[in-house]
Parts: C-alpha cells; sequence; structure tokens
C-alpha cells in the first residue's frame, strides 16, 4: 500500500483517487446508517465492494485493531494501578463499545485499500 493509499485510507476515502467518501453518512454513530457505502466511487467508479462478501476479511483487520487497542489500554491501566483486573475489564470494555463504530469503518477502509493496492501492483508487474 504506497503513501497515497494509506493516506485515503486514513481520510475514509476511496482509495484509487482519493476523493470520494467511502461512507454514505460522515457519522460514524448514526448507526442505521454505519455501513451505507455508495456501490461505487463517484469520481473513478472503483467498485467499493468488489464482490459479494468482500468486507469478511475486514473481520481479521477489526480484530488486529481491537487487540491492539485492549492490549494499549492494558499497558496504560497497569502502569497507573498495577495488575487489576476489574478496573481494567471495565475500562477496556467502555472504550472498546464507544470505539466500534470508527473501528468497523476504519477496518473496511484499510482492507479495500490493502485489496486496491495488491491488485495495483499486479497490474503494474503484468505490465512490465
Amino acid at each position: 500500500m504506497n503513501h497515497s493509499t494509506f493516506k485515503a485510507a486514513l481520510k475514509l476515502k476511496c482509495p484509487k483517487c482519493g476523493k470520494s467518501d467511502l461512507f454514505s453518512d460522515p457519522n460514524p454513530y448514526h448507526f442505521k446508517k454505519l455501513g451505507d457505502m455508495p456501490v461505487v466511487c463517484s469520481n473513478c467508479s472503483l467498485p467499493f465492494t468488489p464482490e459479494p462478501g468482500f468486507y469478511y476479511g475486514a473481520m481479521y483487520v477489526s480484530y488486529a485493531v481491537t487487540v491492539a487497542l485492549s492490549v494499549f489500554n492494558f499497558i496504560w491501566v497497569y502502569l497507573i494501578w498495577g495488575f487489576v483486573v476489574v478496573p481494567y475489564l471495565v475500562i477496556n470494555s467502555i472504550l472498546l463499545i464507544v470505539f466500534t463504530p470508527l473501528v468497523f469503518r476504519y477496518s473496511r477502509s484499510f482492507f479495500l485499500a490493502m485489496v486496491f493496492g495488491v491488485e495495483e501492483a499486479a497490474r503494474k508487474k503484468q505490465r512490465h
């Protein structure tokens, strides 16, 4: 994944052109529209769902992000209070629940960007 594709993923934009929004509603806390995405990019026509079930792979990205957040939470709770299970579980649960819509959207964005980056690299390799 090149720099501009990564930057587009961070901004929740199309990984190809970096201009169109990946999600119809910019607010991830409008739960009824959390996963609503246009079918294709309005600028470059890149399909945002190339095949049925495409975003099942984003679950692995989401899992990795959730584990990373949980480890980060454990470290700072440990540094403040030492090894205490209940405060960690309470704090971690609250933070994960609050950040779930963001994790969902960024997981989709990074998964689409990774797949796009791999496909672009394969196309360039075939041309040469």
